[in-house]
């Protein structure tokens, strides 16, 4: 049976969440039609963020990691990740919603490939990643 694995929210989540919906209102407030609009859309695109940013372990060995309908998601072989790291970053254009991370090393045709992702539950999901590649390396700091 597949395995999801939620992301985990950081504060800076939240509070960034709640600026543009702030903005959003003071705006409207306002009557400035544009500046409403586009932090509409920020609003959206965040609220889908955040309810659909999500990592799903199959049981046909891949891993798909899911960012909403406005982010093109994409899977990987278990088979094919070589480590994986516990790490901090600031980084805002990954698949992660908190700055505590996890950073999977992949060999994607015939190159390394670094991504980083947040489940919220990081002992569940390294050991069902282990439990299918035995191979798998996990880096402590």
């Amino acid at each position: 049976m597949d395995r999801t694995f939620k992301t985990e929210v950081g504060w800076w989540y939240w509070i960034l969440i709640s600026v543009t919906s702030l903005l959003l209102f003071f705006f409207f407030w306002m009557h400035d039609t544009l500046f409403a609009i586009i932090m509409a859309v920020l609003v959206i695109y965040e609220i889908e963020m955040l309810i659909h940013t999500q990592y799903v372990i199959t049981d046909e060995g891949t891993l798909k990691i899911e960012t909403g309908r406005f982010v093109k998601g994409f899977t990987l072989n278990i088979e094919r990740i070589e480590s994986i790291k516990e790490m901090r970053s600031m980084i805002f254009w990954t698949p992660a919603l908190s700055f505590y991370r996890l950073e999977i090393k992949y060999n994607g045709n015939n190159k390394i490939v670094k991504i980083q992702i947040s489940p919220r539950n990081k002992e569940a999901f390294i050991s069902k990643l282990k439990a299918m590649n035995d191979k798998l390396v996990i880096i402590d700091n």
